[in-house]
C-alpha cells in the first residue's frame, strides 16, 4: 500500500507521517527537504532553482520507486509540482510535470489543511501568504486531476485515527 502525505509546508505532515507509518507498521519515506536538501545547502522557499526543484522531485521519484512493501511517504510526488508552479523556466515545469502524471498513484492521499500556527524552524519559508498559497495551489490540483483526497483535522493523534479508519473501511 501506497499512501502519500499532502498539503503546504507547516500543516504537520512530518509529524503525522511518522506517526501513521509507526502505527500501521509501515515504512516511512523521509521529507527529503529537511533530510537531504538543507542540509546540502540548496535554497527551500519561494525562491527556490529550478534545478533544485526538478532534482527534488526526482529524488522523491527515486524513494516512491525503490522503497518496497508498504509506505507512508511525509510528502509525494504531487508536493514537488506545485511547489514549482512558480518557475519561470517552463522547460523544467514540464519535466516535473511529467514525472508527476506518470507516477503520482498512490492508494491513499492524506490532505492536511492548514489549521494551526506554522512552526517557525528557521529552514522553510516562515511567510503564511506564502503557505496559503500552496494550500489553494495544492487543493485545486488535486480537484482538476480528480483526485478525491481524505481531508484530516484535528491533532496528530485524531488524524492517525482517521487515517486508520479510512484504510480499514477500503
Amino acid at each position: 500500500m501506497k499512501i502519500a502525505i499532502a498539503g503546504s509546508h507547516g500543516v504537520g505532515k512530518t509529524t503525522f507521517a511518522k506517526a501513521l507509518a509507526k502505527k500501521l507498521n509501515f515504512r516511512y519515506i523521509h521529507d527529503i527537504v529537511r533530510e537531504e536538501a538543507i542540509p546540502k545547502g540548496f535554497v527551500i522557499n519561494e525562491n527556490t532553482p529550478a534545478e533544485v526543484q526538478l532534482w527534488l522531485v526526482m529524488r522523491q521519484w527515486e524513494l516512491e520507486t525503490a522503497t518496497a512493501g508498504s509506505w507512508v511517504a511525509d510528502k509525494c510526488l504531487i508536493d514537488y509540482l506545485i511547489y514549482a508552479g512558480g518557475l519561470k523556466e517552463e522547460i523544467f515545469k514540464e519535466a516535473i510535470k511529467r514525472v508527476v502524471d506518470d507516477n503520482a498513484r498512490y492508494d491513499f492521499v492524506f490532505y492536511l489543511p492548514i489549521e494551526f500556527p506554522m512552526e517557525h524552524d528557521g529552514k522553510r519559508s516562515d511567510d503564511e501568504e506564502f503557505q496559503r498559497k500552496i494550500d489553494v495551489l495544492y487543493k485545486a490540483y488535486l480537484e482538476n486531476q480528480g483526485m478525491k483526497p481524505v481531508v484530516l483535522s484535528g491533532s496528530v493523534e485524531e488524524r492517525v485515527e482517521q487515517a486508520a479508519r479510512h484504510i480499514n473501511q477500503e
